[in-house]
């Protein structure tokens, strides 16, 4: 009797270690296992206010992995979507990220699609040892590295857009810029990288503006700018928020250069705005949207020729550097998934995050390493300018 206690508590330990060892970084087998699949996590805004981001970018994560397993998977084996809405909510973003590694046993995440959604997930991918690809815009996503060892994002540092606005700035001989940007984490990593390069290059700041994300009218903020005549009007938001700022500027005659961080890079952003309020904008940007009008020598062009048009094709819309930010965080994973040479794990992909080197984006050239878990640099950020209701490359 003794004995079959023993031998039942014993059976008990070792299945519970079993499905404790279901839940480590070992989450999927060698590719040859039958009826296996490559479980990738999506942690995307596809309702609330940030849709206008979430929809597009899920849609072309979803096209290039039915790509990929039209082709046969990666080594045999397809890959899974396990796709959540984080309704724009902080809280709903952690839930679901939890949901996907505790109950879905992702072997890595894409997501948030921003940054306020992606920064409370930080901590918890870290603690559990899980991968993950954002495409947050903030710094603050993947710096420190070395407290982001599982971190990893696709859209280029604030650093690397402001610069490419300061030079654009100086190129038009412009020497003061009022700053206006929303007030949360994106914005508030935006304001910090702008600041710094400013004063460097000795551009004035002589105002600063802030509004909640959920804000209908920026005029009072656009007033106390207009009073102060800027050169310029440096704006970092994303849609819909980012599309008011552009119509209230329109509303209020202001004639100043208008210059957007890339974070209002949806298609969506001339729509909301208006045509005719649009017209003249800047932003700095990828290269997505002008993809027609590269030369045969950009190592984008012909990814971006593909991209552009599997994308209308199979979703009857245009693309956005938005969309392809999203497109770039798949690249990624399913990179990193082929390049294991066996078992393929949450730690392997981690690992061969950092070794992917000159992979050809939609969003720039990702070179990626120990301490560089974003991989860009500022040549892959170009100033547009909507002419006639279209992005064009700056002059």
């Amino acid at each position: 009797m003794k004995l079959r206690k023993r031998l039942g508590i014993w059976l008990s330990l070792a299945l519970v270690a079993s499905l404790l060892g279901c839940s480590s970084s070992t989450v999927k087998t060698e590719g040859g296992t039958a009826g296996a699949t490559y479980k990738i996590g999506v942690d995307l805004e596809l309702t609330g206010g940030s849709s206008v981001w979430g929809v597009p970018q899920k849609n072309a994560i979803e096209m290039l992995v039915k790509e990929i397993n039209e082709k046969g998977g990666i080594n045999g084996v397809p890959i899974e979507l396990i796709v959540y809405d984080n309704e724009s909510s902080e809280t709903q973003a952690l839930i679901v990220a939890k949901k996907m590694v505790e109950q879905d046993q992702v072997l890595a995440i894409i997501g948030g699609g921003t940054t306020p959604t992606t920064m409370p997930i930080v901590p918890y991918v870290t603690q559990q040892q899980v991968p993950l690809v954002s495409v947050g815009s903030g710094d603050g996503i993947t710096s420190p590295v070395n407290e982001r060892e599982w971190i990893f994002k696709t859209p280029s540092n604030n650093r690397d857009i402001a610069k490419s606005i300061v030079s654009f700035l100086k190129q038009k001989g412009k020497t003061s810029v009022a700053f206006l940007s929303m007030n949360n984490a994106y914005g508030e990593s935006g304001k910090q990288a702008f600041e710094a390069l400013a004063k460097e290059e000795g551009i004035a700041i002589i105002a600063a503006e802030k509004f909640g994300a959920g804000d209908k009218d920026m005029k009072p903020q656009l007033t106390n700018i207009k009073a102060k005549n800027p050169d310029a009007i440096i704006v970092w938001a994303i849609p819909p928020s980012a599309s008011i700022v552009n119509r209230n500027f329109w509303e209020l005659k202001m004639d100043q250069m208008l210059i957007y961080s890339a974070g209002a890079g949806a298609n969506a952003f001339i729509d909301l705005a208006g045509k005719e309020a649009a017209e003249g904008t800047y932003i700095a940007s990828g290269k997505v949207w002008v993809a027609d009008q590269l030369d045969g020598n950009d190592p984008q062009q012909a990814l971006l020729t593909k991209y552009v048009k599997d994308y209308e094709s199979s979703f009857q819309t245009g693309v956005s550097p938005i969309d392809g930010m999203a497109y770039d965080a798949a690249l990624l994973v399913t990179k990193a998934i082929e390049m294991s040479t066996e078992n393929v794990t949450r730690q392997s992909i981690r690992d061969n995050l950092e070794k992917i080197q000159g992979l050809v984006g939609a969003t720039g050239i990702f070179n990626m390493s120990p301490n560089d878990h974003t991989g860009l640099k500022p040549e892959d950020v170009i100033i547009l300018q909507v002419q006639n209701g279209k992005w064009v490359i700056a002059k």
